[in-house]
């Protein structure tokens, strides 16, 4: 589990620094987004329901929780260079929305600095393009459309998926709205 093998930060190393850039929106159509984040996944050798901590580790980055949750309220990244960043979770969310947000964490990591090449600091400050953007690459990432669609049509429930995908029910119900329509 996620939140078992993480140190809590004693020192805050979240806070700002002028050499970040901003993350600016791709501007990609959702179903690129989608398809960029199942090839993506593909690449880096995720299959469904697998721990996210090695993948971040094999990147390069690190998940580390902070206990400066009056800063952020969600998950933050910060992304210092190609292999190197940060991915920050706050002290009081459990493993299911951990995972979702290290996800999509990974999406402002490959669609906002290019895996790198910009270095950005994110920490989730409303909900503009850049927030959906990622979002919708969390959701692909961690339920690609094939699998999704297969288990459905092998009538798995909301509930069954949402365990085979370890995301949550709410996860669940978006993922099969968005690919409805």
């Amino acid at each position: 589990m996620l939140r078992m093998a993480i140190r809590p930060l004693l020192m805050p190393s979240i806070l700002p620094s002028a050499s970040y850039e901003a993350a600016e929106p791709t501007g990609k159509p959702k179903a690129e987004v989608h398809a960029e984040a199942e090839r993506f996944a593909e690449s880096v050798g995720y299959r469904p329901g697998d721990e996210l901590e090695p993948i971040v580790e094999r990147l390069g980055g690190r998940i580390e929780i902070h206990e400066f949750a009056e800063l952020y309220e969600t998950g933050s990244i910060r992304v210092d260079g190609e292999g190197r960043f940060t991915i920050f979770l706050p002290p009081y969310t459990g493993h299911l929305r951990d995972r979702f947000t290290v996800a999509h964490e990974l999406g402002h990591y490959v669609l906002h600095s290019q895996c790198g090449k910009k270095q950005i600091r994110v920490a989730r400050e409303g909900s503009g393009r850049t927030e959906w953007e990622a979002n919708w690459f969390a959701a692909a990432f961690l339920m690609p459309e094939k699998v999704f669609q297969r288990k459905l049509a092998e009538g798995a429930s909301e509930g069954a998926l949402a365990a085979f995908f370890q995301v949550s029910p709410a996860a669940v119900q978006v993922r099969r709205e968005s690919l409805e329509g």
